[in-house]
């Protein structure tokens, strides 16, 4: 039997947040969760606005644990935008989406044909700083303005300089409890169907296999009017 602090490791398996289709596929584990959405960096941000309309807008966001075990995500934008005016009340629902693309996947028939991938899907909804009796909103504010700047750019926020007041007050942050998630991850060669491999004139004509896709980084471009000597150890490692 599970104890406790292994039931903490998954999200529970819901209705809203179940794998239909290939389940085999499915993944409610919080720690993979995670490092889909922190190695994707954007996540689409899907919601209603006030006039009932689906929103869908691509932010740079943060995922984190708090102390209790609960996965937090901390989005950002312009106090003035559409988006924060609606998810700086408290109990927005929202979904918000991180995917890497992994391999192209080329199967014998144009159908078979698809893709390798991890996606993350995060339910959940919106709880203002200084919302919770004895918080400091400001020291929130500061904290997920470092957490997001590090998760985007990792030794960043200790390396430059922090923002200034004016720029903070021109920043907004959402928090979003996240209550369901799930992932889905596709791996491996096509699943050409058994009638495709036995013809062997189509066998001979189509190429299949995998495309793996992998993501890098090029040669530093460093300005004209800033150091000018190695880059920094956090952007040789980006």
């Amino acid at each position: 039997m599970e104890d406790h602090h292994d039931l903490q490791k998954a999200f529970e398996k819901r209705e809203l947040n179940s794998i239909g289709r290939h389940k085999e596929r499915a993944d409610y584990d919080k720690a993979t969760i995670t490092a889909i959405i922190r190695e994707a960096k954007i996540v689409h941000v899907a919601f209603v606005d006030e006039d009932g309309m689906p929103q869908c807008v691509p932010m740079v966001g943060a995922l984190e644990d708090n102390e209790d075990g609960d996965c937090i995500l901390y989005l950002h934008g312009h106090p003035s935008s559409r988006i924060y005016k609606r998810l700086s009340e408290p109990n927005v629902r929202l979904v918000a989406t991180g995917t890497i693309l992994d391999g192209y996947v080329l199967a014998l028939s144009s159908f078979g044909s698809s893709m390798n991938y991890r996606s993350a899907v995060l339910h959940g909804y919106t709880l203002p700083l200084g919302s919770i009796p004895g918080e400091d909103p400001e020291k929130e504010k500061t904290d997920a303005f470092a957490g997001i700047t590090e998760r985007t750019i990792p030794g960043r926020w200790e390396y430059a300089r922090k923002p200034t007041p004016t720029e903070f007050k021109g920043t907004a942050v959402v928090r979003v409890v996240i209550d369901s998630a799930s992932a889905k991850i596709r791996t491996g060669p096509p699943a050409d169907n058994a009638q495709d491999l036995l013809n062997p004139d189509l066998t001979a004509a189509v190429w299949a296999g995998v495309v793996p896709v992998h993501k890098v980084t090029g040669t530093p471009e460093p300005t004209n009017y800033a150091g000018q000597g190695p880059p920094p150890e956090h952007v040789r490692q980006l």
